[in-house]
Formats: C-alpha cells, sequence, structure tokens
C-alpha cells in the first residue's frame, strides 16, 4: 500500500530535521542542496553551484537566487531559488512566483546591461561570472569552433510550500526574455511525491503535434514475430517539427548518455549546417537520420499518422536535432525543405527506463561512442551492487544491528524498494538495513573514488558529468584487464573513501572559517587528494581501522581540519581567475601537490603499511578469479545448447565470427548431442569473451 501524500510530506520534513542536524547545516540549506541533488539525479540541472545572493539594484529592484549552472546541451543558463518555510500549511501563490521570477530575471537584466559593478565587490565571483552571463547572453552569431552563446534561460524554483489551487499556470511558451525563451519550472513536495509514485526516474514529456503546426507525423509500422516487448515504426518527421520541440524541451528530449555527449563534444554539426544551408532537399539522403525511443503513441483516425507521443527520447541524432535548431534560430536558415528519418521505439517493458538506456547503447555502438560514454549500462554497477547487498558492515556506534551499503545504481530505487512494502514495521526494517545515510549513488562513487583513490581533485571539480566520464575510463579499463579486481576488499575500500569524503564535507561545513556559497565542491576533493598524496612511501591511511569503525579515527580528523583551511587559502590565491573554474585546471593540482605537508606524530603512528594493505587486495582478486571461473564454467551449461546454436548462427550471419571462435562455440552448442565436447576452464574462459563480444556488437539472443 503506498503512502499517502501526507505521510510523504511528515517524512520529508522529518528527514530533513534529522540530516540537517547530523551536517550541521540549517534545514532551509539542506533542504536546498537535497532538493538541488534529486534534480540533478533527474537531469534538469549540470553541475550546479550553490551560492545564495539578494541584493538591491536599480529603481529598488530586488535581484536574487540561490544558485546557478550552465547546460551545455540545449545552451541554456539557469537559476535556481530555494522558497522553504520551516513549517507547514503555507501555499506559494501565483503572486510568490512572479515576484521570484522577476528578481531572478533583474540579475539577468544587470549582467546583460554591465551594471553589475554597482551592487558586487570587485572580489566578489558573481561579479565576474554574471559578466561572463552578460557576454554570451549577447552573442547571436554560430562560431563553429567555439559557440558558448546562450539561447534559453531555464529558472527553477523549489519549495516545501503547497501550490495554490490558484496556480494554473507557469507562464506561455512564447515567454521570453532578453530575446531568450524562458523556461520556469516549480518543484514542490507534491510534484516529487507525484514522480515517486510513478515509479519512474523522470517526469515524462507529451508532445502534440498540433501544436506544433502539423496533424500528425506520417508512420510505418514494422510487423514483426514473437512476442516483443516494443513496437518498432519507422517515420519521416519534418525539420522545423525538430527544431520545434527541441527548443521548447531541449535537453530533457535527450537520453542521459545522448546528453552528456552531446555536452562534452559540442553540437554544430558543419555538414549539417552546410547541407541545411545549400542543398536543403537533399538533407533527407545525406542524414542518417534519428532514432527514438517513447513510452506509448497515438494515432490519427486512419491509424496513419502519429499525432501524439509520451516521454520521447532521442537516443542517437541529439547532434542533427541540435544542428537543425541552430540554423534555424541563430542562422535564420528555413527549414520548410528538411526532412529527417527517424526511427521509433515504444517501449512495453516493465523495466522502462532500464531498457531506454540499453537501447541507447546499442543504438550508439556504430559512432565514436566509447563505452564509459555510456557508463550507466556497464556491468561493474551490478557488480557492486551485489557486493552491496552481500557484505555487511560492522556494528558500530549505538547500533545493535549489522547494516549493509545501499548502492543505487539507477535513480530513485532506494525510495522504489519502499513501495512494495505495506506494514510500518517492514519499512522500519528495510531502515534499519539500509540506513539513509548508507545510501550511495553511482554520481556520488566516481567523486569519492577519483579523488581518494585517482588524484584528481581537478575531474571532481569539473562536475558530475565530466569526472564520471574520467571514472568511467578508468573502470572500463580495469574491467576489461581484470575483472577481479572488483572484489569484496575493493568494495570495502570504497565505503572507506565514501565515509572519507563524507565526513570531510561535514567537517568543512562546520568549521569556523566557511561561509554558506564557499568553495566546498572544491575545497573537500582537494583536501583529501592533497592528504593522501602527501603520506611517506609505503604507508597508507588506517582502512582497517575505519572499516572496523566506520568513522574517521581522531588523528585523521585533525589532519583534515587543518589541511582543509590550508586549501581553502591556496585555491582562493587565483589570480582573477573564477576560482571553481581555477580549481578545475590540472596545474592548480600539480601546483598544489608540490606543498609540504607536516603530519603530526599521532597520524604517523596511527598509519599502516601498503605492502599489507595491497596482500589482502591481492589475495581477495586470487579468490574471485578461482570462484569466478567456476561460475562462468556453470552459467555456460545453464545458458543450454540451443542457446549457442542460435549464437553460432547470428554471429556467422552478420560475419563477426572467425573459424576458430565458430570452433569454440561449438563446444557448449554439442551438450545435448550424442557426443558432448564439455568445455576445458580455459576454453570456457575464451567462449564467455566470444559471448561478450558478440553482445557488445549488438546480437542480442
Amino acid at each position: 500500500m503506498a503512502i499517502s501524500f501526507e505521510e510523504y510530506k511528515k517524512e520529508y520534513m522529518d528527514d530533513i530535521h534529522v540530516n540537517a542536524q547530523i551536517e550541521g547545516s540549517l534545514p532551509e540549506e539542506y533542504f536546498l542542496s537535497n532538493t538541488i541533488e534529486k534534480l540533478v539525479s533527474m537531469g534538469y540541472l549540470v553541475d550546479p553551484r550553490i551560492i545564495p545572493m539578494q541584493k538591491k539594484c536599480r529603481n529598488n529592484k530586488i535581484m536574487a537566487f540561490d544558485g546557478y549552472c550552465f547546460d551545455e546541451s540545449d545552451k541554456s543558463v539557469v537559476l535556481f531559488y530555494s522558497d522553504y518555510k520551516d513549517e507547514t500549511g503555507i501555499n506559494l501563490t501565483n503572486s510568490d512566483i512572479d515576484t521570484i521570477k522577476k528578481r531572478m530575471l533583474n540579475f539577468l537584466q544587470e549582467a546583460y546591461d554591465g551594471t553589475l559593478d554597482n551592487y558586487f565587490d570587485i572580489t566578489d565571483e558573481l561579479l565576474t561570472v554574471g559578466r561572463d552571463i552578460g557576454r554570451r547572453l549577447k552573442i547571436d552569431y554560430v562560431d563553429l569552433e567555439n559557440d558558448n552563446s546562450i539561447d534559453k534561460i531555464k529558472l527553477f524554483i523549489v519549495t516545501n510550500k503547497t501550490l495554490s489551487e490558484r496556480v494554473t499556470s507557469l507562464g506561455t511558451d512564447d515567454d521570453l526574455f532578453l530575446g531568450k525563451k524562458v523556461d520556469l519550472q516549480v518543484w514542490g513536495l507534491q510534484r516529487f511525491y507525484d514522480l515517486y509514485q510513478s515509479g519512474r526516474e523522470r517526469e515524462p514529456i507529451i508532445i502534440e503535434t498540433k501544436k506544433y503546426g502539423i496533424e500528425g507525423i506520417p508512420c510505418i509500422k514494422a510487423e514483426m514475430t514473437g512476442n516483443l516487448d516494443y513496437d518498432a515504426y519507422l517515420a519521416i518527421v519534418p525539420g522545423k517539427f525538430l527544431n520545434d520541440i527541441y527548443y521548447d524541451h531541449g535537453s530533457s528530449l535527450l537520453e542521459g548518455n545522448v546528453r552528456a555527449f552531446l555536452s562534452n563534444r559540442g553540437k554544430i554539426n558543419k555538414g549539417i549546417r552546410e547541407t541545411i544551408k545549400n542543398e536543403p532537399t537533399k538533407f533527407f539522403a545525406y542524414n542518417n537520420g534519428i532514432a527514438c525511443t517513447a513510452a506509448n503513441i497515438a494515432f490519427s483516425t486512419d491509424n496513419r499518422m502519429i499525432t501524439s507521443i509520451e516521454d520521447l527520447q532521442i537516443i542517437n541524432g541529439g547532434q542533427t536535432t541540435a544542428s537543425l535548431t541552430s540554423a534555424a534560430r541563430k542562422d535564420k536558415m528555413s527549414l520548410d525543405n528538411i526532412f529527417v528519418p527517424m526511427k521509433l521505439t515504444v517501449v512495453k517493458n516493465e523495466d522502462y527506463d532500464m531498457m531506454i538506456q540499453n537501447i541507447s547503447k546499442y543504438a550508439n555502438s556504430q559512432n565514436k561512442v566509447k563505452d564509459s560514454d555510456l557508463f550507466s549500462n556497464h556491468p561493474f554497477h551490478r557488480l557492486f551492487e551485489t557486493l552491496s547487498k552481500k557484505i555487511q558492515a560492522p556494528v558500530y556506534g549505538n547500533n545493535v544491528n549489522n547494516t549493509f551499503w545501499y548502492y543505487e545504481r539507477s535513480r530513485g530505487k532506494y525510495e522504489q524498494e519502499q513501495f512494495k512494502l505495506e506494514r510500518k514495521s517492514e519499512k522500519d526494517a528495510f531502515y534499519r538495513k539500509y540506513p539513509k545515510n548508507q545510501v550511495i549513488k553511482k554520481e556520488e562513487l566516481s567523486k569519492y573514488f577519483t579523488a581518494a583513490e585517482l588524484l584528481r581533485p581537478d575531474m571532481v571539480s569539473k562536475g558530475s558529468e565530466k569526472c564520471m566520464s574520467f571514472f568511467a575510463e578508468y573502470i572500463d579499463n580495469k574491467y576489461q584487464s581484470n575483472d577481479t579486481y572488483f572484489n569484496d576488499e575493493f568494495f570495502k575500500q570504497c565505503i572507506c573513501d565514501t565515509i572519507l569524503y563524507r565526513t570531510t564535507d561535514r567537517i568543512v561545513n562546520k568549521a569556523y572559517w566557511y561561509n554558506v556559497g564557499g568553495y566546498k565542491l572544491n575545497i573537500v576533493p582537494y583536501t583529501i587528494s592533497k592528504l593522501i598524496s602527501s603520506l611517506p612511501e609505503g604507508y597508507c591511511l588506517n582502512y582497517d581501522l575505519i572499516w572496523k569503525k566506520q568513522e574517521l579515527y581522531p588523528s585523521l580528523v585533525a589532519e583534515i581540519e587543518k589541511i582543509a583551511k590550508q586549501t581553502n587559502e591556496f585555491i582562493q590565491q587565483s589570480n582573477g581567475v573564477i576560482v571553481t573554474e581555477y580549481c578545475k585546471k590540472e596545474d592548480t593540482w600539480k601546483k598544489y601537490k608540490e606543498i609540504k605537508i607536516n603530519f603530526s606524530k599521532q597520524f604517523y603512528d596511527d598509519l599502516m603499511s601498503k605492502e599489507l594493505q595491497e596482500t589482502k587486495l591481492k589475495a581477495s582478486q586470487k579468490d574471485e578469479k578461482m570462484k569466478k571461473d567456476v561460475d562462468i564454467e556453470v552459467e555456460i551449461i545453464n545458458l543450454g545448447a540451443p542457446y549457442w546454436r542460435r549464437l553460432i548462427d547470428e554471429g556467422t550471419k552478420r560475419g563477426i565470427l572467425s573459424s576458430t571462435e565458430i570452433d569454440l562455440l561449438k563446444l557448449p552448442a554439442s551438450l545435448d548431442t550424442s557426443n558432448p565436447k564439455v568445455p576445458s576452464q580455459k576454453q570456457a574462459q575464451w567462449i564467455w569473451k566470444i559471448r561478450e563480444k558478440l553482445e557488445n556488437a549488438g546480437v542480442l539472443i
């Protein structure tokens, strides 16, 4: 039985107070950081910077917001504002929303006019940020090599208030400010609750074709045999339609992997632009088209045209779509004669979000997209999740029960697992087993590991997407060369890194020298990497003690307090460069790494031998390899001979298999014959690698 909204709201507010107390922050501070984190996990915000600001400007107007970020995939600037009251029963009215909206836009107006110098101290980083935003808002041309213009303004209001029943609209599709489209979103507890109830990772977008001036999209359904968990359609989409929906919905239309790919590599394709300009009627012939997914579609009365699409996601062809919008909006090119081929997959699978990610993985396999770009589908996550459910944390503090660290490899899974629990006693037991403070998201793991193990605080400072990509490349290379590296001891090491990072974060947050809106996101990883890189050769932190106590020991805490203050002072000596940008440079990290650190005698005494730690890791790898070899042999037999015969047929048809590989696959394919040939341990390993090769090439049996 699902919980009611009132129960959800009470539980949410209780969590705010408990976690704020744990972190040593105010409830409104924790509410903001927690809510922004949720929006980041859903893909609405990219690497936001929380920095509360409220100042008077011209004509006694107020400019205010609580943070900002940029979304490079749809070239937007994002401001967000928190409206929190530590009580219940308060409404957020249309008038309130309009006031907050104007306060955020007032800042952009002053930035555009170049008058922020009148209100900010010259040392204030927001002055530098505002100048940059003002410059980018004025760019109205396309520089293919370095287009850093701003095409759209996104405003987010997060609140724990109840939206008044009179709030019926948040503006129109024609809202413009400084010639840019304004997208305003209000996220309150009711909206989060509705999403929670839906069981989905994010809100679906519903696109009605009539709204965009067309009756429908002509399509043909692919008639395929078998009990499939999807329907497939081929269609021809007007270029103007793609431009219009992308202009309205931006990066929300892009599946997460595609959005990250587009953000990292720029999006304006010169070839596409030239075709639109010089040979628009050839666009259909020259372009490979787009591949999309949807949760549901509606048809015209004659079933020949798609008239409505629910949760449209572009999984291949994001660059084509973005380039069409750029050509229309920036170059003022006509898209009247542009038509784009589209393959549309309507997913009926119950595990909708995972199915979308898998389709995205294989749809992009023909492009130059590395596995690290599609890391959300990597088997490492499943393995780490398995370890998290197997390895108990030691009993620590006042606890009387063993607990587990919960690895959330897909968004919202921790909350969704509670949906299955009807009685309060079951929920209480779940929380005892998996406490809320022992939940780790995959984006968090990449940050913790990159700072503590890879010693690259500059990569952590670049934000979650770039940090995840860097972490993913390391993990993928390690997985390909030695997947037994990921074992029980590796998991424990990662938990120690998690405790180290989170404790350092709390230490910085509570420090007398730290102010809200400071550079904590940079101070924490730089402090950790500096500490570990400065250890004497042959020694490491006492991870055994951290794991056993599930907390940092006193001498380590004392050193973190000292180094964190030094780190804060160092990064602010940026010679006029925005501090957050300064911290993203590898040269900054190299420079800081050279500074000598003097540790206390007690800290030295508490260190452990690195050789001992590595011996434990190697022993765990050996155990894992023996177990894995046995598991592979059993799995090969369990898959059955018919499976292996189908694999041979598909691999041969596509020309992927060599004669040697075919001969190896014939061994398990013979297991149900009168003359079965059981593969040896070494042969089993090769057979499994061949299977993985075929799967990566898109052969799914």
